[in-house]
């Protein structure tokens, strides 16, 4: 079953957040050789919303929105996901929850 973690993103700016990941064991999961996936939409059904950049190191994963990718988005709320798929094809759900996107009222120019 996937942890659950609601995140919040500054509309207009960077987006950066790192899950660490462990086994049932609460032992590091080694990653090297898995591949992950991650986007966030406004419910389950609706087209996506965004794509999660996603870098990995040791049993690490962080994603990111660059401020042009969250600038685009409309502030609410949206549910995201982050799925695992192992080299032997066993895809799991490690992370979902909502990713609330807060309006920014600064202008950078």
């Amino acid at each position: 079953m996937a942890s659950r973690s609601n995140i919040y993103i500054d509309q207009g700016a960077d987006f950066r957040i790192t899950v660490e990941l462990f086994d049932e064991n609460d032992l590091d999961l080694p990653i090297t050789n898995n591949d992950f996936f991650a986007d966030m939409r406004k419910f389950y059904s609706s087209t996506k919303a965004a794509d999660f950049t996603i870098s990995k190191a040791n049993n690490d994963i962080t994603l990111t929105m660059t401020a042009n990718t969250t600038a685009s988005l409309k502030p609410g709320k949206y549910e995201y996901d982050v799925l695992m798929r192992k080299p032997t094809g066993e895809i799991s759900k490690v992370v979902e929850g909502l990713a609330i996107v807060v309006p920014t009222i600064t202008e950078v120019s």
